[in-house]
């Protein structure tokens, strides 16, 4: 069995790095490498989630429009210097709950373990 942290950094994490990298490139015009230092990761990191090699796997994140709202506030705040290290990290985690309460990654979970239909474990 893998728990939800399981599937969230195998599915959720990579996601939203791409989602966020993607947009502080196309909106901020930043260059791979300066999205990887906002960001904590190498060029290549970046380059993979820019060619759809990582973080591709949630398809659902990129239709809920409320969550590219706050992919789009987040990545503004990463590209203005606003948020530090420990900021960044209190957003991000945000917008990882708000999927959880979307129950975007149980459909995600049931999918692997259709025995967890009836889960709410996420949502507490």
């Amino acid at each position: 069995m893998k728990p939800y942290c399981e599937i969230a950094s195998q599915y959720l994490l990579p996601t939203l790095r791409a989602l966020v990298a993607k947009n502080l490139m196309e909106k901020y015009r930043l260059t791979q490498q300066d999205t990887a230092l906002k960001l904590g990761l190498t060029q290549s990191a970046i380059s993979q989630y820019t060619r759809q090699l990582r973080g591709s796997k949630i398809k659902t994140i990129e239709k809920d429009k409320g969550i590219i709202e706050e992919i789009d506030k987040f990545s503004g705040r990463i590209a203005s210097g606003e948020l530090n290290t420990l900021t960044s990290l209190d957003a991000f985690c945000g917008i990882c709950k708000l999927i959880r309460n979307k129950r975007i990654l149980c459909e995600i979970h049931i999918k692997y373990f259709p025995a967890l239909k009836d889960c709410n474990i996420c949502l507490r």
